[in-house]
């Protein structure tokens, strides 16, 4: 009897171990090996994977497959069983040892596989399908015992051959427990409808497009990648428990479609709150909801440290009130004044040295009305302190932009990308991940930097806006200019960065 059974697509449902020191070009061999059904070099390739990492679960399901289609059904379920042993929630591996198990005509114990996989998925397609095949094979030899306990049944008999030609044929009546099923067929596991997505997680705005773009292209390693190892699905549901109904979600459409746009980023320390709304499509289902992501800051990028709705996200460090920007995708809301027109209420963006501007008049100045000197000293108190103030925040600027070409000049790529807002808009259209590359190869690149600026001169266009102008002169081992630039920068995180360049 031929038992049609469906294995799972390995790539597109299994999560690859995130441990440091996995030899993920061992894993790509191994792929490829399967691929030319070389399955001995598979398993060589796999065992040195296993080596370094025992419990990389893609390793062992990839080796428990290469053993299956060898022939080594033994061996298989020997990986199999372990398999589900250490990850209970794995349904594509308990849909695998379903399919062993037919294969080694136990099926009772097929189904008990295939069932524990549904329960964990009811939407797992193979799995039902599977269970389905072996429920039919189940009644095909309930049927042919019928006929061999009573000689006169030929009903059951009839069924019996009638079952056995509808799933492939091939056994008699009475030899449902002699026979065994022909080995399922085992589908190439290394093809890959899509190209991996090359994840930046270097700003929370990066690693925010980074996170759709994997989800959009189901990539479950590189979506689960996204996330804290002290990640806290919000519905109590256990860490492992959340990944294997992610990986389910995330692999079982056909397609998926994830857009964002009206992002906000706060910054607090080395956390970032970001909200936006959220658009999913897929194949079969679509909605459009307001998400928050609460992200933190390691060795290693920005990682997802809790996911929910807007009101049940939020920081978990205390500091002082953080500052927002908003961003619809990649574009800056509230676009900066045009580069020939003064802003609002503000000075021109080339204004002349601070101590001329009218907001820092002397105390000693003639009040407008006619009164004297020592009525408009008194009655100037306020202004004077806003004056004070608009002279730190110039100042802070200037500090800021030294960092900057400080950074630059040390070739601290890390600090240098510091100095700009998750919200920076390069110019010519390029994608805030594509322009973070390139810096980090022109920073990095030189033997060495030199960065001087000077002559700074700020007007500030608001509380938490300002923009800049000075002259940098760049030299480096291999080149070297000077220029003019004028920077828009945006108080954020109590500090000041670069939002705009030209």
């Amino acid at each position: 009897m031929t038992i049609r059974i469906k294995t799972t697509a390995a790539t597109a449902l299994i999560v690859a171990a995130l441990s440091q020191g996995v030899a993920h070009a061992d894993m790509d061999a191994a792929r490829d090996a399967l691929s030319r059904n070389d399955y001995a070099g598979a398993v060589k390739q796999l065992d040195g994977v296993l080596a370094q990492t025992p419990g990389n679960a893609e390793a062992r399901f990839l080796k428990g497959l290469a053993l299956a289609r060898s022939g080594d059904t033994q061996g298989a379920l020997d990986v199999f069983n372990a398999l589900v042993s250490d990850n209970p929630e794995m349904a594509e591996a308990w849909n695998n040892l379903g399919v062993l198990r037919a294969r080694d005509n136990d099926l009772e114990g097929a189904q008990a596989a295939l069932e524990k996989a549904v329960e964990i998925n009811p939407e797992h397609g193979p799995a039902q399908e599977n269970l389905g095949d072996i429920y039919v094979a189940m009644a095909q030899g309930a049927y042919a015992r019928a006929g061999e306990l009573e000689s006169d049944n030929a009903i059951a008999r009839a069924k019996s051959q009638q079952l056995a030609e509808f799933i492939g044929g091939g056994m008699s009546a009475g030899s449902a427990k002699s026979s065994k099923p022909t080995p399922p067929a085992v589908p190439n596991v290394t093809a890959r409808t899509k190209a991996p997505v090359d994840i930046d997680t270097s700003t929370p705005q990066a690693t925010l497009q980074s996170w759709a773009q994997v989800w959009s292209a189901q990539d479950v390693n590189g979506y689960l990648s996204m996330y804290s190892d002290d990640f806290m699905p919000d519905d109590g549901m256990s860490r492992s428990a959340w990944a294997a109904q992610r990986r389910q979600r995330v692999s079982a459409p056909k397609r998926i479609d994830v857009s964002l746009s009206d992002t906000q980023i706060k910054r607090r320390g080395e956390q970032a709150l970001v909200t936006f709304t959220q658009r999913y499509k897929s194949n079969s289902y679509q909605d459009r909801e307001r998400k928050a992501l609460l992200m933190q800051e390691s060795a290693d990028g920005w990682r997802i440290l809790r996911e929910g709705d807007v009101d049940a996200v939020d920081f978990t460090v205390a500091q002082a009130p953080a500052q927002t920007e908003s961003v619809d995708s990649q574009v800056v809301s509230e676009a900066p004044p045009a580069d020939n027109a003064p802003a609002a209420n503000a000075a021109p963006s080339e204004a002349p040295p601070a101590s001329s501007a009218p907001s820092e008049a002397p105390a000693n100045a003639p009040a407008a009305n006619g009164a004297s000197n020592t009525q408009a000293a008194a009655g100037s108190a306020p202004a004077q302190m806003q004056a004070e103030s608009q002279a730190q925040a110039r100042k802070a600027v200037e500090q800021a932009l030294e960092d900057w070409a400080e950074a630059w000049s040390s070739q601290d790529v890390r600090r240098y990308l510091n100095a700009y807002s998750d919200n920076y808009q390069p110019q010519g259209g390029t994608s805030l991940t594509q322009w973070a590359k390139s810096r980090d190869q022109a920073v990095k690149g030189p033997a060495w930097i030199r960065i001087e600026i000077s002559d700074i001169q700020v007007s500030l266009l608001g509380d938490d806006r300002a923009q800049a102008s000075f002259n940098q002169h760049y030299k480096s081992n291999t080149y070297e200019d000077r220029e003019r630039k004028r920077v828009t920068l945006v108080r954020e995180d109590g500090g000041w960065r670069i939002v705009r360049e030209s």
